[in-house]
């Protein structure tokens, strides 16, 4: 008790300090029933706001785990429904082995008692000879871990964008050991709700060699995390530990339950690696929540980016050498030009502002070396500057999943398709039960002219998520692409009636177009000029490509080129194949940097 130790068969197995506690209380008081409310005040001080009842079944559940024990058929701690608990085996020091007398006094002098001690020589020999063969086996490698959604136990539910963010926050702390591939939130989020699966189910549908799960409480301004890494293969506890600071101390935090993850596993840090997790500075306790928030909103999509915006922006506003921040704006700012939510013009000279200003920071930040990449590629049309900023990026954070989608679809830009189908892969890796992967590789398939296995992602896409509009991007223009227009026009219309904005509108316009149906492709074009939000000259151009004319297919190109909208990278996509005889579109194509080659249609 006094060292806070549980040993299986000899192979230490460290509870959190809860369960730990529970299970001391436990013992103290062998055959007697420990009510919950006595429990309750042993585990937790009088000031704590936590949820008691489930704080508590987790912490017996912890314990019962350890000991291998079964709630239904228990061994060691028996529950007694609405009351409390009891332990059911009487425990003593020096318990296992008992004196035993010697025979009458004619026996030989070899006693019961010598031949116990030789007996228990001989078994303490052999017991050094087998730790010595076990320390000789190597343990299988740890080169992959998930990281489970923090159970949030404030008890406030308000509190979920907190412990979802440490979720978040842990799991960019961690894959910053480049020896490590750590499986993105979109994947891990998954778990957070619903049947309760085996880490060991987990980890074969995530493919992962550990999992990391665990517990955040802030109370006040002070944050508690505890944190299990378990080996898949064969459940052992590999880290178990709680941690605890102040709010402005959060980034230390974050960085010792990285660095006690490395300890743990065997891996050896390289400097820049030590320097990174070590992370002194204190936040704004009311920034970092801002942030937190500017996050949670940026993970919805289009929906969410322009809160997201607003959020980031009030968390510099709030600490102004917050590097995440800014990183997290310039990538919002980039997908809002992406997404055609605000001109390119206006969004992406901010983005780069921004992506500066946390490399000045942090120039070690692998999401402002990718939010660079973004306005060097969506904005300078630099493709090699755009390329290298990617590589940098991977190279300091390989599992990065934002970094693996935006190189991939820069790869498609240069006609790199076969390399761009390997770097989808590689985002699948990192998030394979997730929407935002697959519909990537959807994105990358449709790109290099692959329709059949475009669909068959895009598929995928919405099986996990049906409300996921872009695949319903690729799975339209594919079916254009095979000429199957009734099924184009059926996917495109679906995508507009979950999102009614121009981009898709224009789609939808485009397709009715190709298929020969021109009245319902100028009632779409009628629509867009009216509309009273921002509309891209590409959703004009895209429209026309549709119809067939080239005059203001170009025209609108023009436009594009002049406002420097980052779409206008579309051009090789079939959604101008109308136009690519015209002298004027190699011309185009040289302007704005795409290489000339166009990929054969499989």
């Amino acid at each position: 008790m006094s060292s806070g130790e549980l040993r299986k068969q000899g192979i230490r197995v460290k509870l959190q300090d809860q369960p730990f506690q529970a299970l001391v209380a436990l013992i103290e008081r062998p055959g007697e029933v420990l009510t919950r409310e006595e429990l309750q005040k042993r585990l937790w001080p009088s000031d704590t706001t936590v949820d008691f009842d489930r704080g508590l079944n987790k912490a017996i559940a912890r314990v019962r785990d350890a000991l291998g024990d079964d709630a239904d058929n228990p061994r060691f701690i028996e529950t007694l429904p609405s009351r409390g608990y009891r332990f059911l085996t009487q425990v003593g020091p020096s318990s296992a082995v008992t004196e035993i007398r010697s025979s009458p006094a004619s026996a030989p002098q070899v006693t019961h008692r010598s031949r116990l001690r030789w007996i228990a020589g001989g078994l303490a020999a052999a017991l050094l000879l087998v730790i010595g063969i076990y320390r000789l086996i190597p343990s299988p490698r740890i080169d992959s871990i998930a990281v489970l959604p923090m159970e949030n136990l404030s008890g406030n539910p308000e509190q979920e964008y907190f412990s979802d963010g440490m979720t978040d926050e842990l799991i960019g702390e961690i894959a910053k050991i480049a020896s490590l591939r750590v499986i993105s939130r979109t994947s891990v989020m998954r778990y957070k709700r619903g049947a309760r699966k085996s880490l060991q189910e987990i980890a074969r549908e995530l493919n992962v060699d550990a999992i990391l799960e665990g517990t955040v409480v802030q109370s006040g301004q002070r944050v508690r995390i505890t944190a299990q890494l378990i080996r898949a293969s064969d459940d052992r506890h590999l880290l178990s530990d709680q941690y605890e600071r102040d709010l402005v101390d959060i980034l230390a935090l974050q960085g010792e339950v990285a660095r006690a993850i490395a300890d743990s596993i065997r891996i050896k840090l390289t400097p820049g690696e030590q320097t990174s997790l070590t992370r002194t500075r204190r936040v704004s306790p009311e920034a970092y929540e801002a942030y937190l928030k500017g996050e949670l909103f940026l993970h919805q999509g289009a929906r969410g980016t322009a809160r997201s915006i607003e959020y980031f922006k009030q968390a510099i506003q709030l600490d102004s050498l917050q590097s995440e921040a800014y990183v997290g704006l310039a990538e919002a700012l980039c997908l809002a030009g992406i997404f055609g939510l605000r001109p390119s013009a206006e969004t992406f000279p901010e983005a780069r502002t921004a992506a500066l200003k946390a490399l000045e920071l942090d120039p070690s930040n692998a999401g402002a070396h990718n939010a660079l990449a973004g306005v060097k590629q969506g904005y300078d049309w630099d493709l090699a500057a755009a390329g290298a900023e990617y590589q940098r990026a991977l190279q300091l954070n390989p599992s990065h999943l934002l970094t693996r989608v935006w190189y991939a679809e820069h790869l498609t830009r240069t006609g790199h398709f076969e390399e761009a189908i390997a770097e989808a892969g590689k985002a699948v890796e990192l998030d394979p039960i997730s929407s935002v992967s697959l519909n990537c590789r959807a994105m990358v398939f449709f790109r290099s002219r692959r329709y059949d296995e475009a669909i068959q992602s895009s598929r995928k896409v919405l099986d996990i998520d049906p409300t996921f509009v872009n695949a319903l991007w690729w799975q339209g223009l594919s079916y254009a692409g095979k000429g199957d227009f009734p099924k184009a026009i059926a996917a495109l219309t679906k995508a507009v009636s979950m999102n009614d904005g121009p981009l898709f509108r224009a789609l939808l316009g485009h397709v009715y177009g190709r298929a020969g149906d021109r009245a319902k492709a100028l009632g779409i074009l009628n629509g867009l000029t009216k509309e009273l939000r921002f509309v891209s000259p590409m959703d004009f151009a895209i429209l026309y490509a549709g119809m067939g004319d080239a005059d203001r297919t170009f025209q609108w190109l023009e436009k594009a080129y002049q406002s420097r909208e980052t779409r206008i990278h579309q051009l090789p996509s079939t959604e101008f194949d109308s136009v690519r005889s015209d002298p004027r579109y190699a011309d185009l194509m040289r302007r704005i940097g795409l290489p000339p080659q166009v990929p054969a249609q499989k």
